[in-house]
């Protein structure tokens, strides 16, 4: 069968397409496959691995609850522990984040999610949307807060940070959002070692992505950020416990200095933070509630602090302010939603010290608004009215 011109030009350009797209196929998996021989080589020269795992010092805090007690109180008694109304928060306008500021601004996106912006660069930190859980269990993991704006409507960061790859802190459908704008956009991933092979896997180019171990820096524009120790653990699915790196962060720039502590127990690497790095002009600190009278879980077990241990890593850290997260959008733990922050306000008059206090959504300027209304107290519809910004 003759074929005309027309036929033969078609299938030339169709040939020529395939052909192109297996090049491209081609550089993209040599480009992960290299990156992966690196990460595995820096892996085994890491201080802090050892036979490709990270080598964890969570504490051991003996506890009269069983982990079967543990588990029921928060499996069937959640009722009790979650909000019974849902909890009020600002919704959050894209124009707002065009208004000048001389000092970094910070937008409390609930949980640990933080959108920053100092020294002209804009930083996203933890950016979750949805629920705290593989899809399976979102419902047990559901928000207790609406997302404050749909991540389609906020400016498009300049760099996304990470402290470690547990569901409440690396959402797979916001990474995979922002892969189609990372390369046009130049969006850099930021991140502890070895966390960079969940985001290859989503698409994000190898180029893209820097892992970094503790005390190690990079710039962004005019800002120093600096990976730092944490007290923690890491893992996504049971059978890669601890083979990623967690972190802390530190942010320095000509606009002022932050740290954010990720998720950690308490340890004496926040007095190593403070000495080697601060001042700092805010510290972003993980709470969860106290032990009372012997009874509840010691958080310190799973490598998170109790808002005595918020108040000592803020004390060591020798920072100005401390704004507490971690808490009041997701029920993880077998104590009361409110149970940390209130905790910690006991703590902090102890100590003498104001907590910055923002509802989920506000944005404000660091060392310029003392933020400190307890508007956790003003819930404003059943929590079966609630419709979340960002649903799957």
């Amino acid at each position: 069968m003759k074929m005309d011109n027309r036929e033969k030009t078609a299938l030339f350009s169709m040939a020529s397409m395939m052909g192109w797209r297996l090049f491209e196929q081609t550089k993209v998996n040599q480009a992960s496959q290299e990156s992966e021989n690196l990460r595995k080589q820096r892996v085994a020269n890491s201080p802090q691995f050892h036979q490709g795992r990270v080598i964890s010092n969570m504490p051991n805090v003996p506890t009269t609850q069983s982990m079967s007690e543990i588990v029921w109180a928060f499996l069937f008694k959640r009722s009790t522990l979650k909000p019974t109304k849902a909890l009020p928060y600002q919704i959050i306008k894209p124009s707002q984040f065009s208004k000048p500021h001389k000092v970094p601004r910070v937008t409390w996106l609930g949980h640990s999610s933080l959108y920053v912006e100092m020294d002209g660069q804009k930083l996203l930190i933890e950016p979750v949307f949805e629920y705290a859980s593989p899809w399976i269990a979102k419902r047990l993991f559901a928000r207790n807060v609406a997302a404050p704006i749909k991540r389609e409507d906020l400016p498009i960061p300049d760099a996304i940070v990470i402290s470690h790859d547990h569901y409440d802190h690396l959402e797979e459908s916001t990474i995979r959002y922002y892969v189609k704008y990372a390369a046009q956009n130049q969006i850099r991933f930021i991140v502890p070692l070895a966390v960079g092979r969940h985001l290859e896997r989503w698409g994000v180019a190898p180029a893209q992505i820097e892992e970094l171990d503790w005390w190690q820096s990079t710039l962004l524009g005019s800002i120093e950020i600096t990976a730092t120790p944490a007290n923690h653990n890491s893992g996504r699915t049971g059978l890669d416990s601890n083979k990623t790196l967690w972190a802390s962060w530190a942010l320095k720039g000509h606009d002022g200095s932050l740290f954010y502590s990720g998720d950690s127990a308490y340890d004496d690497h926040f007095k190593q933070i403070g000495q080697r790095l601060g001042p700092f002009d805010m510290a972003f600190v993980e709470v969860a509630a106290n032990v009372k009278d012997g009874q509840g879980f010691p958080v310190e077990n799973w490598g998170h602090m109790q808002a005595k241990h918020t108040i000592r890593a803020f004390a060591d850290l020798n920072a100005k302010q401390l704004m507490p997260v971690h808490w009041s959008t997701y029920e993880l733990f077998s104590h009361r939603w409110d149970e940390p922050i209130e905790d910690l306000l006991s703590e902090a008059q102890d100590f003498g010290t104001t907590l910055v206090t923002p509802m989920v959504g506000q944005s404000f300027e660091v060392g310029t608004e003392n933020l400190t209304d307890r508007w956790w107290y003003s819930p404003q519809v059943d929590m079966q009215h609630i419709k979340l910004t960002c649903q799957s």
